[in-house]
């Protein structure tokens, strides 16, 4: 009797290669059309939908596009937020009342204060009037009374007043800042 022969299959073979992609005419219609665009089959959001909808926790985009300041607006989560306009009307009106105290209390502490040799974290309220005419340089208060609620910059580390002078948020009482705490500066770029 002779040894049953051992039954030997062949690996499978790879799958074929992907087909070339569309001509760029086809790519570009693909790709406005929806926002979507077709690789290997598999449908996924074209690059700049990538960028426009990367955001922070509380829905703000991260990657937001710079104008030049007579054309920047707003994003439209600074504008349907009334404590964000609340909040610049108050900070307008101490600073052209020059209420010195009006101003701080509307300070988060500790603030951070980035001066052109270094940054300093003033945790109290007497230290930053202590240094008010430090800090609220009259560069500083200008940008503030020239700022119109519209046209603030916005991302997500928060909102900025004039060209990063003054940046300013909600104040997050829970990891989740739900709800959104008062609107306060956080920080300060004489």
């Amino acid at each position: 009797m002779s040894a049953p022969v051992p039954v030997v299959t062949a690996p499978k073979a790879p799958p074929p290669p992907a087909p070339p992609p569309p001509p760029a005419a086809e790519r570009d219609e693909a790709s406005s059309a929806d926002g979507q665009i077709v690789v290997t089959g598999s449908r996924i959001e074209a690059p700049n939908a990538w960028a426009e909808r990367a955001r922070d926790g509380r829905g703000r985009s991260s990657a937001t596009q710079l104008k030049s300041n007579e054309e920047a607006t707003a994003p439209d989560w600074v504008l349907s937020d009334l404590a964000y306009r609340r909040f610049l009307t108050l900070l307008q009106s101490a600073v052209r009342a020059d209420d010195r105290s009006g101003v701080v209390k509307l300070v988060r502490l500790p603030l951070r204060v980035n001066f052109g040799g270094g940054g300093r974290i003033y945790r109290d309220a007497r230290s930053v009037l202590g240094d008010y005419d430090r800090i609220f340089t009259p560069a500083v208060r200008g940008a503030i009374l020239g700022q119109r609620f519209e046209k603030l910059f916005g991302r997500d580390q928060g909102v900025t007043i004039g060209n990063g002078a003054v940046w300013f948020d909600h104040v997050c009482r829970t990891s989740s800042c739900a709800p959104p705490g008062p609107v306060r500066i956080t920080a300060i770029n004489p």
